[in-house]
């Protein structure tokens, strides 16, 4: 009776250990944008944009955050009308680590329309990208 306890013990253990192994083989690297913004913004108003990236990198590596802000008919960049003046942004994983950032921007006086938001992260060859329309109001 011992050994059949011993045995189904070993194999248990054994059986757990594969399947830990194969779990962290097939875990890709990967990155994830979490932010947080109106879903209009007015005329004249000044946001910091809050974003943090999300990783499951188990080694340090520079990544790379940027914010294009863009015109909707257009399709050309509008960053220095909004002084968008940190475009890039720079930043280190660390296990367990989520990086948080803030990007000030300010939707001009005379600027009315929708403006697209491209928000792209990168370390090596692993990307996540975020792209979304905000239109504008006129201020009361």
């Amino acid at each position: 009776m011992k050994r059949a306890i011993t045995l189904f013990l070993f194999l248990s253990i054994c059986i757990y250990t594969q399947a830990q192994n194969l779990s962290s083989v097939n875990k890709k690297p990967s990155l994830k944008i979490e932010y947080v913004i109106p879903t209009v913004l007015s005329v004249g108003q000044s946001i910091k944009l809050k974003v943090k990236v999300l990783h499951n990198l188990t080694q340090e590596k520079t990544g790379q955050l940027t914010l294009a802000l863009i015109n909707n008919k257009t399709k050309k960049s509008v960053d220095g009308w909004f002084m968008n003046i940190f475009p890039f942004q720079y930043f280190t994983t660390i296990q367990n680590e989520a990086f948080e950032t803030e990007f000030p921007f300010t939707v001009p006086f005379d600027y009315l329309g929708n403006f697209d938001m491209e928000i792209v992260a990168r370390v090596n060859e692993i990307k996540d990208s975020i792209h979304i329309t905000i239109p504008t109001k006129k201020a009361k």
